[in-house]
């Protein structure tokens, strides 16, 4: 905004303030510009005499300059150009030789202020490069540091998936092994579920009264009468029964008995014991790892005892999870009934 000639007192606006952020050697060279204006003889557009109160814009008009660029330069905000620094002294020497005024100040001494005030601004350009190259160096690390951290986490977590894959692979072929399992199982299971029907069958038709077809089987004898006393079902036995079979187990596995005293106790075992209580002392016996009596007692019971309570005997050995002993006992009786092995 340009400056009325009558509002102020002459040269006013060239007396400017300095701000807080202008440095040192700025402020010094600025206010040598200041003092350089007022020798300044500025005749205004169609005047014929100068003015004693020219106006910033008038002078800059005059200087060949920006009114705004030397407003600047004079309040220190900006460093000007050398050039115009050397117009404005040269203007200002011109005129004041014609007034017969000093100036007060060389064009030598305005290069070494402009000079030092160009140094101290490239110190301070330097200075905030240096801190902004700091700043921006310790962003730097900061980052490559986080980005470590981050490399880190991705390899612990590379390694935790390697890890759960090899883990998942594990389970999967465990997983498909027990399938194996199962369906073997499963398919002996239906076995011998298809045996444990077969020898209901035969059982049902023995205490019928009539011979279970086998084509394996020797021919069928008739049943004999059963016992009045001894000849109960597993599902009958009352808890004195159960206490009996334990005690026969015990006294069959006392490792003090001579081998004849055993056999002994087996065959009176057999000839006395229903064929509940005989597959009862059976899974007994094997319970307690008495393999060798199970053996004896199977063979003797299964060559010794009639068809009908060698069946009734198996179907309670598989009831009670005992297959193998079943089919053991069924083998030995259908051996020691061979025709060659009849007695």
């Amino acid at each position: 905004m340009p400056y009325s000639r009558n509002s102020r007192p002459p040269y006013a606006w060239a007396k400017k303030s300095f701000g807080s952020g202008v440095p040192p050697a700025r402020r010094e060279l600025a206010a040598a510009l200041q003092g350089l204006c007022p020798l300044l003889l500025i005749v205004p557009k169609g005047g014929d005499a100068p003015t004693h109160n020219p106006t910033q814009g008038e002078v800059a008009d005059r200087l060949k300059m920006c009114e705004s660029a030397l407003s600047r330069a004079l309040s220190g905000k900006v460093l000007p150009q050398r050039g115009s620094v050397e117009i404005l002294f040269e203007a200002a020497s011109a005129d004041a030789a014609r007034q017969d005024i000093e100036v007060g100040v060389t064009l030598a001494d305005l290069y070494r202020l402009h000079a030092r005030a160009a140094a101290e601004q490239k110190g301070v350009v330097a200075s905030r490069l240096s801190t902004g190259l700091e700043a921006a160096s310790s962003q730097l690390r900061e980052a490559k540091d986080e980005n470590e951290q981050l490399r880190d986490a991705n390899e612990q977590l590379r390694d935790a998936y390697e890890e759960l894959r090899t883990e998942h692979e594990e389970l999967r072929t465990q997983a498909s092994v027990k399938a194996d399992s199962l369906r073997v199982l499963q398919r002996k299971y239906a076995v011998l579920r298809r045996k444990a029907a077969s020898l209901q069958e035969q059982v049902s038709l023995l205490e019928a009264g009539s011979p279970a077809v086998s084509p394996d089987a020797p021919a069928a004898t008739p049943l004999p009468v059963p016992r009045q006393a001894g000849d109960r079902q597993r599902t009958e036995l009352d808890a004195a029964a159960a206490r009996n079979v334990a005690r026969r187990a015990e006294t069959l596995y006392d490792g003090s008995r001579q081998a004849h005293e055993v056999l002994a106790l087996l065959r009176h075992t057999t000839d006395a014991y229903s064929p509940a209580e005989t597959a009862l002392l059976v899974v007994l016996l094997a319970e307690e790892g008495q393999d060798d009596l199970v053996t004896d007692l199977i063979h003797i019971y299964g060559r010794d005892k009639p068809e009908g309570e060698v069946l009734r005997a198996a179907l309670e050995l598989l009831r009670s999870g005992a297959p193998a002993n079943a089919e053991a006992l069924l083998r030995t009786a259908a051996e020691t009934r061979r025709p060659n092995g009849t007695r």
